[in-house]
């Protein structure tokens, strides 16, 4: 009888050790981390592209416009990513860095495509990707740990 008590114990606690040590893993936190590491990283791409781009060349304007799509299909991609709610305020940041990013593109498109060449409506297109660009800077922050305090100063 305590041969078989001990047997008992023994397999108790080795299922208990098992158990424990799946603890402290969130799956669905790494996973999103993963996908916010490689979008960043698509971020990085595009501005490496968007940099390198000789603005004399005869290709400029639909090299930048394609790209300029590339940046709006990832930033609308990753405003679909369910948002763990440990990083609070993420979703609606990436929600509003979409809208901003999408209506970017439309009217840099529109601008560029204008005959003449439109500087109030790049004017209105740079304003919505310094917004974008603004609230992807602060998801990164908060993915980082850190509270970007212009969040809560205005």
């Amino acid at each position: 009888m305590i041969k078989k008590t001990k047997i008992l114990l023994s397999i108790l606690c080795l299922f208990l050790l098992f158990s424990l040590s799946g603890c402290g893993k969130d799956t669905a936190l790494d996973d999103y981390k993963n996908k916010m590491e490689t979008f960043f990283e698509q971020l990085s791409d595009y501005d490496g592209l968007i940099n390198s781009l000789d603005p004399y060349s005869d290709s400029a304007v639909p090299d930048i416009l394609n790209y300029l799509d590339g940046v709006a299909l990832a930033v609308k991609e990753m405003a679909t990513y369910d948002v763990p709610e440990v990083f609070y305020g993420v979703d609606e940041l990436a929600r509003q860095a979409d809208e901003y990013m999408a209506e970017a593109v439309l009217l840099f498109n529109e601008a560029f495509l204008a005959s003449p060449y439109n500087d109030n409506i790049a004017l209105a297109a740079t304003e919505n990707y310094e917004r974008a660009n603004l609230r992807l800077r602060y998801i990164a922050e908060i993915l980082r740990g850190d509270i970007p305090e212009e969040i809560f100063s205005n």
